[in-house]
């Protein structure tokens, strides 16, 4: 365990910022192989309508998923400042409460899931050929949630600490579970969407399993004792102050998918299909990009609590400088192997693949400026600041994405057309967060050294 921590607040910055983003960046990559996975054995084994039927539900899920998610951002947060000021004991009582309230957290998301799924479905407009199959799959994969959460937290505790790696292990032996499932759920039983959210639901409780037996056995500050777990007010108030307006910045992000979402299924099933095949190649540059941002906001976090200000601009630009060039040569890479990819997925529906390429052109080769945007956000989340960039997403993201849907996509009805609706959102929040960023970073700092000399 020890020789997985890297120190984030002595040496150089870029050398450890990459080996702790490495590991975050192959587990965020191995879930969205895995997710792939699932979508590739849907659509070969099971067709276009099953696969239609999961990608419909992708912007739902991942509204709850990264409402109530941003609770992980500020367990990080907060484990971060206290391994940062060496306050072990406030690093204790940060790890059992984070446990508990995260266990609740997706208590309530499960149920809120069962409730709100065939409403959503419905305003959504998904096609009537592929509605129940969607309504189900939703049904099944919200009782994920109370393992998805505590998995979140565990994993948010490790990395505050320094320990990338073996949240990546957990997620690898989760992850090959999820695959043999699906093929033996999809392909041997002829279970279609219901082996799909079956196989997910099992995996996820093994991943939950085998970060809480790790905290369980870790014989030091932030792991968990039994007699422990419960949860203290002043820690739940850190906690939220961050997690909310982190997982509303999330929230709207995943919102102002809705619009297009629906937009793209008033297109028919033939582009929803070719929409949730490239979702995964989208995935997996902005699933690079918000990894390499939590690295970000951990070192970030860490550098804060030792009061390292002047430390924390170096872990800026190291952080811009990989974020930004990861995100330009993943998302050109995915441009210039659109067809070929999607192809894959939809081997015998050329009109799907051609709707999801359509996609790719006007979103892959630009999200490295969406990793400018995510770089600044992850660095005022660091220094605990999550409001304003929360009100950032909700006026430039949701709004302007709700205006696009609304006015511009009537006239020109194509998923390219559609989806230039992303690059030109990040550009006006790219401006915005500049503007804002040095000034909200020097009043927190200046109301921390008041209260640190009072």
């Amino acid at each position: 365990m020890r020789k997985a921590k890297i120190d984030m607040i002595n040496g150089p910055v870029t050398g450890p910022l990459i080996r702790f983003s490495i590991p975050l960046v192959l587990t965020g990559w191995l879930q969205m192989l895995f997710s792939m996975a699932d979508s590739f054995v849907v659509g070969k084994f099971a067709g276009s309508a099953a696969l239609a039927a999961v990608g419909a539900t992708f912007v739902f899920t991942m509204i709850i998923i990264s409402l109530f998610g941003g609770l992980s951002a500020g367990v990080t947060v907060c484990a971060s400042n206290d391994c940062g000021a060496g306050d072990m004991e406030s690093l204790d009582e940060t790890a059992h409460t984070s446990v508990v309230l995260s266990f609740l957290v997706g208590l309530f998301v499960c149920l809120l899931g069962q409730l709100l799924s065939r409403t959503a479905l419905t305003i959504m407009k998904v096609p009537e050929d592929i509605f129940e199959d969607a309504l189900t799959y939703l049904r099944i994969y919200f009782c994920c949630m109370p393992a998805q959460m505590v998995y979140g937290a565990g994993s948010s505790i490790l990395r505050a600490k320094g320990d990338s790696r073996n949240p990546l292990i957990f997620l690898t032996i989760s992850g090959v579970g999820n695959f043999l499932l699906n093929l033996l759920f999809v392909i041997a039983f002829k279970l279609s969407v219901v082996g799909v959210a079956t196989a997910t639901l099992i995996t996820q409780y093994i991943s939950a399993v085998l970060v809480m037996q790790h905290l369980l056995r870790l014989d030091e500050p932030g792991g968990i004792k039994l007699k422990k777990l419960g949860m203290k007010k002043d820690k739940v108030a850190r906690i939220l102050k961050v997690g909310i307006p982190a997982g509303l910045q999330s929230a709207c992000l995943a919102c102002s998918d809705i619009p297009l979402q629906t937009a793209v299924n008033t297109l028919g099933s033939m582009a929803v299909s070719g929409n949730a095949a490239a979702l995964n190649i989208d995935g997996f540059v902005f699933t690079t990009i918000d990894c390499l941002s939590q690295g970000c906001t951990v070192f970030t976090g860490q550098n804060v609590g030792a009061k390292k200000h002047d430390r924390v601009k170096k872990v800026f630009r190291s952080s811009m400088l990989i974020t930004v060039l990861s995100g330009l040569v993943l998302g050109m890479l995915g441009f210039a192997l659109r067809y070929q990819i999607v192809g894959l997925f939809l081997p015998d529906a050329p009109e799907a693949v051609a709707h999801g390429a359509s996609r790719c052109a006007a979103v892959s080769a630009l999200t490295f400026i969406f990793g400018i945007y995510s770089t600044i956000t992850a660095s005022l989340r660091g220094y605990g600041i999550s409001s304003i960039p929360a009100i950032l997403n909700i006026v430039c993201l949701c709004g302007f994405r709700f205006a696009w849907a609304a006015f511009y996509f009537p006239t020109h009805q194509s998923l390219f057309h559609l989806y230039l609706s992303y690059p030109l959102a990040w550009i006006i929040c790219v401006i915005a967060s500049v503007i804002i960023y040095k000034p909200l970073i020097k009043r927190t700092i200046a109301k921390s050294e008041r209260l640190s000399a009072h």
